[in-house]
């Protein structure tokens, strides 16, 4: 017969166990806690703890800093479950000497930080110099758009806002006469007892009293353009966008990636969905962030930058050319100019589209009255004699009356699927001169081709690190400012990992 050991599950252990054992040589951890042990003492962020008569013993700084990057190189965000962690992970319980701290202290550190974090940044950056992870001759700019901590079913225009919140308000008004009508109907007895939550009335009132403050407080949002753009109730600095994944209200998280080990040399999260003006901004931030690090003024001068296309605007161009960074961002049709590209069907059904739509060539023009006519005799009026797009073109632009082509016969020759009025834009000038002209040139040659094939492989896997096998896939706070320093540590945590793995004072010892 078979025989087993007993097993006792309702017993008690000791455990001898030293902490320091426990940051193995070539971790994560190991790098994170010699990192922030040599260049922080307990000094650090002292002035934001006024604590020296009265109040509580604090959590030193440092250790706040650790569970911060620790936790969310694990993919914990929240507060309360990085509280958890600290009494259960004896990684995490090693990293800080065994202490403890409550969620209320975990969740009040990162604006404590904030105003250190910009020079927390620039220190780890100065590490991945001193370990020779930087390579400082080709870089590559994305951006990774993440969901924030804001509702997008609360966002929209003034308009579209004042209309959802009387809506709320006829909703639980039929609640509440419904309510009355059944209340007349129920014979008398005992009342009920009131329910501890909200009715659905309640809900909706609450809701619209919610959109009411919003409007009376806030005053409505503007683009690029100068027109009203859509506006969020809980979070009005994130802005709604489209991506691969679905719309999502959140921030458009931007990451300047250097070639050699795919460091992040600057992190910035902005509230702009599109990228056609955000180049400027980071490279000033870029080049503050190398100042600060004390790696040298010229380290951004006369070298490669690689960007995608919708950097591709002369705003964008000329904010490079400012700085003296040879930069790449071809336009948005260069691939149907690459004759590798023209026996695929996304670009085949691209130019059976273009042949079948209306062209100037169709349209009559009648110099007296400064207007133009579609082939089926609609009037297209000059509506601005000079605007200016992103990529720098100069034009006039004539367009027909509201509702003229919803019902033309010849629609599906004249617009887009999803068009409602036909425009022109006529060119005021020639774009030779232009910044973006000479883009598009430059990228058709051969040697640009082979250049900008480097971009994808140097920024996507720094997102999908990110994004993925971090799990660091939204942002838990709101506001631009909280968000921005949130990606910052969320970047921190792929450069440490970094040093960890390439860095040479820092490799496990065989």
């Amino acid at each position: 017969m078979s025989r087993f050991k007993q097993t006792n599950y309702n017993q008690d252990l000791m455990i001898v166990l030293n902490l320091e054992e426990q940051l193995k040589p070539g971790s994560f951890e190991y790098a994170l806690h010699h990192i922030i042990e040599s260049r922080y003492d307990n000094s650090f962020l002292a002035d934001e703890f006024n604590n020296e008569k009265t109040g509580r013993i604090a959590y030193p700084p440092k250790i706040l800093l650790k569970i911060f990057l620790y936790c969310y190189a694990n993919g914990i965000l929240s507060s309360r479950k990085i509280e958890r962690t600290c009494h259960n992970d004896i990684i995490l319980r090693a990293l800080t000497s065994d202490l403890k701290p409550d969620h209320s202290t975990i969740a009040a550190f990162p604006k404590k930080l904030g105003s250190k974090l910009a020079e927390v940044f620039s220190e780890i950056l100065l590490i991945c110099h001193e370990e020779e992870l930087l390579d400082g001759t080709r870089f590559a700019l994305d951006g990774l758009k993440l969901p924030s901590n804001a509702s997008k079913e609360y966002s929209g225009t003034f308009q579209h806002l004042k209309k959802k919140r009387n809506k709320f308000i006829r909703k639980a008004k039929a609640l509440m006469n419904e309510h009355k009508k059944r209340d007349q109907r129920v014979r008398k007895g005992k009342p009920e007892e009131a329910p501890n939550t909200l009715s659905p009335s309640e809900k909706l009132l609450a809701a619209a009293d919610k959109i009411g403050k919003f409007l009376e407080k806030s005053d409505p949002k503007t683009g690029v353009t100068g027109k009203e753009v859509q506006s969020n109730i809980t979070d009005n600095d994130s802005v709604k966008m489209h991506t691969s994944k679905g719309t999502v209200q959140g921030y458009n998280a931007q990451a300047l990636v250097d070639e050699k080990h795919q460091v992040i040399c600057e992190a910035q999260a902005s509230g702009q969905g599109q990228d056609s003006n955000l180049l400027g901004e980071i490279l000033e931030g870029a080049q503050e962030t190398i100042n600060k690090s004390g790696i040298g003024e010229s380290f951004y001068k006369e070298k490669t930058l690689l960007v995608d296309s919708s950097y591709h605007s002369e705003k964008n161009l000329k904010a490079a050319e400012a700085f003296n960074i040879d930069t790449i961002a071809p336009d948005p049709n260069f691939r149907s100019r690459d004759q590798r590209f023209q026996d695929r069907e996304h670009y085949k059904a691209k130019l059976r589209k273009k042949k079948t739509l209306f062209s100037l060539k169709d349209f009559r023009y009648d110099e007296g009255k400064d207007c133009y006519t579609c082939p089926n005799g609609k009037t297209l009026h000059l509506e601005t004699k000079h605007s200016e797009n992103q990529k720098g073109d100069v034009y006039s632009r004539y367009k027909t009356k509201k509702d003229v082509c919803q019902n033309c016969e010849l629609k599906q020759h004249c617009l887009s699927k999803n068009g409602k009025n036909r425009s022109l834009n006529l060119p005021h000038e020639s774009n030779n001169s232009k910044l973006c002209a000479k883009m598009r040139n430059r990228i058709d040659s051969p040697e640009a081709k082979e250049e900008y094939s480097k971009r994808m492989g140097i920024v996507e896997p720094v997102f999908a690190n990110i994004r993925y096998n971090k799990s660091m896939n939204r942002f838990t706070y709101r506001g631009k400012q909280k968000v921005n320093w949130q990606w910052k540590l969320f970047c921190l945590v792929h450069n440490i990992e970094k040093i960890a793995h390439f860095g040479k004072s820092f490799k496990k010892v065989a």
